[in-house]
């Protein structure tokens, strides 16, 4: 970060560039949008000055310095947004909200709906479905399976790994296979897949990306979900 990098090398500039690194601590916003001349009027410095600044700071010319700044504020508004305190409820509840607001917009987007309007043929007349995940992905799994299995859709999946490999291993062309994936790499669930293809189960792949793995099974219908798990 560039603010810790002046703050780094505060004790060996001049000082008008003192006066410079002052400014920017107490005014990093402001300073990304200003020119070198207004910043050196501004510190009742010379653009020379401002210049020589950024050269100590590391950076190539002041816009390189800007430009830094600027990633710095971005980073630390990302960073606030995300807090969650006890000493703050009502804030913290706003920025629960406002990431879940967030991730769901990001999912609606993302989804293609000529596709999932296929997605929702296949599980509505399947015979059996298996919900397939491993690690932190299981909880989605299970939460899948309560939920398919309240509205009559004869869900399965397991917290155990050998469980859900069993199942699978029992399914035809009349079932269809959930692969819960947030990579889209997992090696087992992947396996689960291919052995899947086989048997002209059908597949649906929920990810949290568009290139992966799963996109090389032919038979796998892809879901692109903005997943945070």
């Amino acid at each position: 970060m560039i603010l810790d990098t002046i703050h780094g090398h505060y004790n060996s500039f001049f000082d008008s560039e003192k006066k410079i690194a002052d400014y920017i601590i107490q005014h990093p916003k402001e300073v990304v949008n200003m020119t070198i001349k207004e910043l050196a009027q501004a510190c009742n410095t010379s653009q020379a000055s401002v210049s020589r600044f950024a050269r100590k700071c590391q950076m190539d010319s002041f816009h390189h310095l800007k430009v830094n700044l600027a990633r710095d504020c971005v980073n630390e508004i990302e960073q606030k947004s995300n807090t969650i305190s006890t000493s703050d409820i009502s804030g913290s509840l706003e920025t629960i909200l406002s990431n879940k607001i967030s991730e769901l917009t990001a999912t609606i987007r993302n989804i293609d709906v000529n596709q999932l309007s296929v997605i929702l043929s296949l599980i509505q007349n399947a015979k059996h479905v298996l919900v397939c995940a491993v690690g932190n992905t299981i909880p989605v799994a299970l939460d899948c399976m309560f939920k398919f299995n309240e509205i009559g859709i004869l869900t399965f999946t397991s917290t155990i790994w050998e469980n859900q490999v069993s199942y699978a291993l029992g399914l035809d062309a009349s079932d269809v296979v959930i692969a819960i994936s947030n990579s889209g790499e997992s090696s087992q669930v992947l396996a689960v897949c291919r052995e899947m293809k086989k048997h002209c189960v059908h597949m649906i792949g929920i990810t949290n990306t568009l290139e992966n793995s799963y996109n090389q099974i032919s038979q796998c219908e892809e879901l692109y979900a903005s997943l945070k798990v």
